[in-house]
C-alpha cells in the first residue's frame, strides 16, 4: 500500500447472501467500480470511481475532485477558503471540511448508484483553550447513477447542540479553461470566461458591470429574474457539463466574475429555520459533445421525469381559458398611481395620476373600433388608495375613480368587447397603513441583526425593527412581508367582494411571488420554512388546484 499500489474494493462484498451470484449488470446495478490507492510520504491517498463513461477521482487528503467524462477533464479543486458555517451556543464561527478530526471514507453502493461516503467528525472550536469537541457529523456521498453516469452528491449532517449554518459543497467547477458559463436567470446567459467587466446575475449595474447600490441580496433559487430552474452550466470546446440542483428551497449560490474572469460559481447549502435539517441532492450530467440548448434539454427531461413539468396541453385540460392566452396580446390599464410621502419614489410634482374606470372603458371601446378584435386587460391600481397600496387590503376599489360601480362598468365593457380581464395585485408586500396590519403577521428574520435578508429590501435599502425586516421603495412607502400562511386567506376575502359585487375576473396576475426567493419565518407562533413558503403562496395553491 506504502508503494502506492491500488486496492479493489469488490461489490460483492456487500451482498446480504452468500447465494447472490448474479452478475451485477443483469440485475440492473451501475457497472462501476471503486478503487483505492493509499497514499504515502510523498503523495496522498486517491479513491477513484470508475464507469464506462465517466471516471471521479477524490483525493482523500484535501477533497478535489477530478472528472474525467469521456477523456474530458472537470476539474473541482480544493477549497481556498471555509467551506461551511457552523453554529454553538449563540456564536457563529467558519471551518473547513478538512478540519474534521475523524474523516472516514468508504465505500457507497444502493444498488442504483455506487460510490463512495466520506463522514466527517470531531471537529474543535476554534482557537479554544480547551479544544472543544463540537457535536456534528457530516456525511458526503459522491456516487454515478445511471445509463449516463450522472454524478451524484449528497449532503447530510447530524447535529446536536452544533448546528450547521452553511455549506459551500461539492465544491466550485475550475473554470480557468472554460470557454462559457451558461446561466439560466433572467431570459439565459452565456457568459464568456474572459468577459472583461465585474458580472453579477442579479444586480443592478452600470455600463461596467459594477453595482449600482448596495444590494447585499444573496443569489436565490426559485426567482424568476436569478433562478427559477435550478441549474447551470459549462461550455469547454465540443464538450458541456451542468449541475441541477434538486434540493433547491434551501439553496443558494456562490458566484464571482471579476473583469476577466473566470467564473466561479458552485452550490450554497442554507440553514432551514437555522438548521440544517435534512438531504441536500445536487447532480452533475457530462456531454461528450453538447452546447447550451443540450443542456437546457437535459434540465427539460429531469423536470419531466421529477413529475415538475406540467405541459401546455396539461394547462388547458384543466382549465381551457388558457388556451385562448395563447397569441394574446396584452392592455394594461393603469387606474390610480397614488405614491405614498413615505416611498422612497415619491415625486412632489408627479406623485399621483387617475384614471377613472369609465375613461378606461371608453378607450377600451376606441381599441375595438381601431380593429383590436381581442386583448388580455391587465387592471392595476384599482384598490382604494391605487397601485402597490395598503396591500393585502387594497378595497374598496378608488371612489376617486368611480368605486364599485365604476369598477364593475370597466369589467362590463370587457365582456361586451369579448376582451378577458385579469386583476393585477399581489399578497407579499404588507404595508404599514393596511387596516389589518399587525407586526405578528410579518416575517421575523431570526434575530435583531443587520443587514436584513428578505429580498427586495436587501437590494432597495432596509432596515429592521427588532426580527422584522421593513422597506420603503414601493409606491405604498413602509411595508415589510406578509407570512406566506395568511396569504391565501386575503386573497379568498378580496375576491369574494369582487364576487359579491358580480365582477369575477378571469384571472388574477400575482405580483412579487415569482420575483423574490421563499421567506423564512422565525416567529414561534406560525414558524415557517422556505419549503412551506412555496407550498403555501397563493400562486402555489392556484397551480395545484
Amino acid at each position: 500500500l506504502r508503494r502506492g499500489l491500488p486496492v479493489l474494493l469488490a461489490f460483492s462484498v456487500f451482498s446480504r447472501s452468500s447465494a447472490q451470484t448474479v452478475p451485477r449488470s443483469e440485475w440492473g446495478a451501475p457497472s462501476v467500480i471503486v478503487v483505492h490507492t493509499a497514499g504515502d510520504w510523498n503523495s496522498p491517498g486517491y479513491w477513484t470511481i470508475s464507469g464506462l463513461k465517466q471516471t471521479v477521482t477524490l483525493n482523500e487528503s484535501n477533497l478535489a475532485l477530478e472528472v474525467n467524462a469521456q477523456s474530458v477533464i472537470w476539474k473541482m479543486p480544493a477549497a481556498a477558503t471555509n467551506e461551511m458555517l457552523v453554529e454553538q451556543g449563540g456564536k457563529e464561527f467558519p471551518l473547513r471540511l478538512t478540519d474534521a478530526g475523524k474523516i472516514s471514507i468508504e465505500p457507497y453502493d444502493t444498488g442504483f448508484k455506487t460510490g463512495v461516503k466520506i463522514t466527517l467528525s470531531d471537529w474543535k472550536k476554534p482557537h479554544s483553550l480547551f479544544g472543544d469537541k463540537l457535536d456534528l457529523t457530516l456525511y458526503l456521498t459522491i456516487c454515478l447513477q445511471g445509463d449516463d453516469e450522472d454524478l451524484v452528491f449528497d449532503i447530510a449532517a447530524k447535529e446536536g447542540g452544533t448546528v450547521l449554518r452553511r455549506l459551500d459543497w461539492p465544491p466550485p467547477l475550475d473554470a480557468s479553461d472554460v470557454d462559457y458559463t451558461v446561466l439560466s436567470n433572467n431570459k439565459g446567459d452565456l457568459l464568456p470566461r474572459h468577459w472583461p467587466h465585474p458580472y453579477y446575475p442579479i444586480r443592478s449595474t452600470d455600463a461596467n458591470g459594477f453595482a449600482k447600490t448596495n444590494d447585499h441580496s444573496i443569489i436565490q433559487s426559485h426567482v424568476i429574474e436569478d433562478w427559477s430552474m435550478s441549474w447551470w452550466g459549462f461550455l469547454k470546446g465540443k464538450s458541456a457539463m451542468m449541475v441541477i440542483v434538486e434540493t433547491p428551497d434551501d439553496a443558494a449560490y456562490q458566484f464571482s466574475h471579476p473583469g476577466g474572469g473566470p467564473t466561479v460559481i458552485g452550490p450554497e447549502w442554507r440553514d432551514s429555520l437555522g438548521r440544517f435539517s435534512y438531504l441536500r441532492t445536487v447532480r452533475m450530467c457530462f456531454f461528450k459533445n453538447g452546447t447550451y440548448v443540450t443542456l437546457a434539454k437535459r434540465y427539460r427531461q429531469y423536470v419531466k421525469n421529477t413529475g415538475l413539468f406540467v405541459s401546455l396541453k396539461e394547462k388547458i385540460a384543466k382549465n381551457p381559458v388558457v388556451a385562448e392566452m395563447i397569441g394574446l396580446p396584452q392592455t394594461r390599464v393603469s387606474i390610480l398611481r397614488n405614491q405614498s410621502t413615505n416611498s422612497d419614489r415619491y415625486n412632489p410634482t408627479n406623485h399621483y395620476q387617475l384614471f377613472t374606470f369609465d375613461q378606461r372603458a371608453q378607450q377600451l371601446r376606441d381599441l375595438k373600433v381601431a380593429g383590436v378584435d381581442k386583448t388580455l386587460v391587465i387592471i392595476s391600481g384599482w384598490g382604494h388608495l391605487g397601485y402597490d397600496r395598503q396591500h393585502p387590503d387594497p378595497l374598496p376599489p378608488s371612489a376617486a375613480a368611480g368605486g364599485w360601480a365604476g369598477l364593475k362598468r370597466l369589467t362590463d365593457t370587457c365582456r361586451e368587447l369579448g376582451y378577458p380581464f385579469i386583476s393585477h395585485d399581489q399578497y407579499r408586500d404588507y404595508y404599514q397603513d393596511a387596516p389589518s396590519f399587525n407586526p405578528d403577521f410579518a416575517i421575523h428574520e431570526e434575530d435583531d441583526s443587520l443587514p436584513a435578508t428578505a429580498f427586495a429590501g436587501s437590494r432597495f435599502g432596509d432596515w429592521k425593527e427588532g426580527q422584522i425586516p421593513f422597506m420603503r421603495h414601493w409606491d405604498g412607502g413602509t411595508q415589510s412581508y406578509l407570512n406566506s400562511r395568511f396569504q391565501l386567506g386575503h386573497l379568498e376575502q378580496n375576491y369574494q367582494l369582487f364576487f359579491d359585487h358580480g365582477i369575477p375576473p378571469d384571472g388574477i396576475y400575482i405580483d412579487v411571488i415569482g420575483y423574490v426567493p421563499p421567506d423564512q419565518d422565525f416567529n414561534p407562533e406560525h414558524p415557517t420554512t422556505r419549503t412551506d413558503a412555496m407550498r403555501l403562496t397563493p400562486s402555489a395553491v392556484a397551480s395545484s388546484a
